[in-house]
């Protein structure tokens, strides 16, 4: 009886064994289904039974994607409850690169190649004045001309080629400015001997630039050059020879970039402006609807980086600018003639406006420029003239040696970086660079991104990351919060005691030429504030523009045109007059062909010192090593806990998190706007977009690539949206702002229907074309019927 007892018992403290809702009576059909729900709740027990009695599993050890431990997440936020994204270790299931080389072979020393001459040249032994000769040594600290200002000078100045246009091609950071303006000056200073001559004589020389940047640093070397002592030095005030001849200070200048108010360039122009620096669309605008702007007498113009020129598109603008200042100069030529001009007589009008044309390169593009805008044109090269005939030839015999190389003592290197550890890479070669200085002088670097929304996620990141793990939100709040597009400088704890700049072409003006000013400016003392400065740009900085003490150029991304045309330029930033410079560009294993690809299209051979225009290696291991220090594999730790600070502040807020997906969005736009004989490099199907979002601070990859936000869409989602990408990729279009494929070809489209509709006119009840093109101010029949009205 007791045993029953207990068997009872026990069987009330195990699973109930009792049929419960169990139907009695009712069609068989419920019974049936009763039965089938009262065994599965059996089987279940059962199974849950056994499984308490089996030893537990031992975890999966997970190789690839190791969990984060607790010390390096953030103390001040909660463990959130279910976590669906999972942190990858930067330094697992990355390829394997074979290294070619460790770096550690010095680099031979070389000759410069754009250096001063250093024989007996001189300026005034070439024909230049003696006024600006003398401002040249005396004020501006230049003593001897580079041999294209050599070549330029000896040229321009020479009165046998007075009557011909020219080409100057010449290597970067060789002094080309100068071997334009010096002869413009020359030219134009002694007409101050000329009673009638003032700033109401209108615009003498106008020279074109293809940037705002480019174009204010040329205005500023002129700006310099006019402050130039118009008497000699040894002249007595009561000299009588020297009273007779003085100067005027007549001779000014101006700048139209556009950006600022037309009504107050407008009363510029009026007043008159002897020497003019302009971009393409603004010049074209005054020229027809500026009735003031007079360029009847325009004795020069000056194409400066005329291959950007056609890269921008301004192809038919040059032509307008071309068809008006020849429309201005018949008529009033016209006007001369027939007595009707109300100007002051004296000027020489055989004289005829010479054209010079400056490019480093000589493609099918600025070939077609050359023979359209210059006549019977002298080709000035660094070390040698050539004079050929027809302008036919001319362009032929610069073809004929497409060779464009970077300055001899330049010393290149790269890095190939899996994607995963751009971004530390980045951090590490920057710090590397700055512990060079040494705390002498000033140190600049200047920092080439693809589009503009990476130029500003990468700089608010540097701004506002921390290494602490608590008052990140307080981090970088004083300096750069979001939306604060009129801030231009930042300051990080990664990079100590060095301002950050950046420069794209989406900025205001105000804000662009700030940025430019104080990174070109001298820093401030070590003890005082900052020793360095680094600038993050776009290819806008990538032509023409003379930054001083720039020590090192890192190229984080590739162009995406222009090829080893827009690398050279890009690193000319650097080594510029006969100085030394570093130039280091950051290559993804998928990319390693570019180097020997880039290598092939410069000139091959060696310089006078005995190096080659080559690229040497360099392990990402070892700049680790020597950006975060540390013995052993100690580095992998601390590039791991700045990764994660940077990750921190990209889960900050909702502005930070868009700005990081906008960025990758538009670095993978720009990247599959590479063309088509570099798509066997540079190809989407080649990236693994999980790992490039790691470089942007993201934790995964965006489900949605179209860089406006909105709910995420997960892997599925990048994928399909990676295969679109990969359909456009052979597609031509977008620029390095960032814009969409085909964008381009629509506005251009757009425009070009526009255009045939102002061809039209209507004769005989009908719309026909008119014949006529929409930049022709007058020719012909209609130019004499324009003057007969006036």
């Amino acid at each position: 009886m007791s045993d029953t007892l207990v068997l009872n018992l026990a069987l009330e403290e195990g699973p109930s064994t009792r049929r419960e809702h169990t139907k009695k009576g009712g069609r068989w059909t419920d019974r049936l289904k009763s039965k089938r729900i009262e065994k599965r709740k059996v089987r279940t027990q059962t199974k849950t039974n056994s499984a308490d009695e089996r030893p537990s599993k031992r975890p999966r050890q997970h190789t690839d994607r190791p969990s984060v431990t607790s010390h390096s997440l953030p103390q001040a936020h909660p463990k959130p409850r279910q976590s669906t994204q999972i942190i990858s270790s930067l330094f697992s299931s990355n390829p394997k690169v074979e290294q070619k080389s460790t770096g550690s072979v010095p680099h031979a020393p070389s000759k410069p190649s754009n250096a001063p001459l250093t024989d007996s040249s001189s300026f005034t032994g070439l024909g230049l004045n003696t006024l600006i000769a003398t401002h040249l040594t005396t004020k501006m600290n230049i003593l001897k001309p580079t041999s294209i200002q050599c070549a330029s000078l000896s040229t321009l100045l020479s009165q046998g080629a007075s009557s011909r246009d020219a080409f100057i091609q010449a290597q970067t950071g060789s002094g080309k400015t100068l071997s334009y303006l010096l002869p413009i000056l020359h030219d134009l200073l002694p007409l101050s001997t000329n009673s009638y001559i003032d700033r109401s004589i209108g615009t003498l020389a106008i020279i074109i630039s293809p940037t705002r940047e480019l174009a204010k640093q040329i205005s500023d070397v002129l700006d310099v050059l006019l402050k130039l002592r118009l008497r000699p030095l040894d002249a007595a005030p009561d000299d009588e020879e020297n009273n007779e001849t003085r100067l005027t200070r007549w001779l000014v200048s101006g700048l139209l970039t556009g950006g600022a108010t037309r009504a107050h360039e407008k009363a510029r122009l009026r007043k008159g402006i002897p020497i003019l620096v302009a971009t393409p669309g603004r010049l074209l605008d005054h020229l027809q609807k500026t009735s003031s702007f007079g360029v009847s007498k325009c004795r020069w113009l000056v194409l400066d980086e005329a291959d950007r020129l056609m890269e921008l598109g301004f192809a038919d603008t040059i032509k307008g600018i071309l068809a008006c200042l020849e429309g201005s100069r018949k008529l009033a030529l016209q006007a001369v003639e027939g007595g009707q001009s109300t100007e002051v007589r004296g000027w020489d009008w055989s004289v005829r406006r010479r054209t010079i044309l400056c490019s480093a390169t000589m493609r099918e593009d600025v070939q077609v420029l050359a023979g359209d805008a210059l006549r019977n044109p002298i080709i000035i090269k660094t070390t040698e003239v050539d004079l050929p005939g027809p302008a036919t030839d001319a362009t032929k015999g610069a073809a004929a040696d497409p060779k464009f190389t970077p300055p001899s003592q330049l010393l290149q290197k790269y890095i190939v970086v899996p994607l995963k550890l751009r971004l530390v890479a980045l951090i590490a070669l920057l710090r590397s660079l700055l512990s060079q200085s040494g705390g002498r002088g000033s140190f600049k670097i200047i920092v080439f991104l693809t589009c503009t929304d990476s130029v500003d996620f990468h700089w608010r990141l540097l701004g506002g990351t921390t290494l602490e793990n608590d008052g990140n939100r307080e981090s970088g709040s004083d300096q750069a919060a979001p939306g604060e597009d009129d801030s231009i400088e930042v300051h990080s704890p990664l990079l100590p005691d060095t301002s950050i700049f950046r420069l794209h072409g989406s900025l205001p003006p105000a804000t662009r030429h700030s940025s430019l000013r104080a990174f070109s400016s001298s820093p401030k003392a070590p003890e005082v504030g900052r020793a360095a400065s680094v600038l993050l740009c776009t290819s806008v900085a990538a032509r023409g523009l003379d930054l001083p003490r720039v020590r090192a150029v890192v190229q984080y991304d590739l162009p995406t045109e222009g090829g080893a045309t827009e690398y050279v330029h890009r690193v000319g930033r650097t080594a510029r007059a006969g100085r030394g410079g570093q130039a280091w560009t950051i290559v993804a294993p998928s990319e390693e062909p570019w180097v020997e690809w880039v290598q092939a299209r410069m000139a091959s051979g060696t310089t006078e010192g005995g190096t080659a225009h080559s690229l040497e290696a360099v392990a990402v291991e070892q700049i680790m090593q020597a950006g975060f220090g540390g013995k052993g594999k100690e580095y992998e730790d601390r590039a791991t806990e700045v990764q994660m600070a940077f990750e921190r502040w990209c889960l900050q807020g909702k502005e930070n998190v868009e700005m990081a997906r906008k960025a990758f969005a538009s670095h993978l736009r720009a990247y599959a706007t590479h063309p088509s004989d570099e798509k066997h490099i540079f190809h989407i199907r080649h990236l693994h977009l999980g790992h490039l979002a790691k470089s942007f601070a993201l934790r995964e990859a965006p489900g949605t690539i179209s860089g406006h936000g909105g709910k995420s869409q997960g892997a599925a989602g990048g994928k399909r949206q990676a295969r679109r990408l990969r359909r456009r990729s052979g597609d031509k279009g977008g620029d390095d702002e960032g814009k969409g494929e085909g964008g381009l070809d629509v506005e251009r489209r757009m425009n070009m229907a526009v255009r045939n509709q102002g061809r039209l006119v209507k004769k005989g009840g009908a719309m026909v074309s008119s014949g006529l093109w929409e930049f022709q101010v007058a020719s012909g029949d209609a130019l004499e019927r324009l003057v007969n009205k006036t």
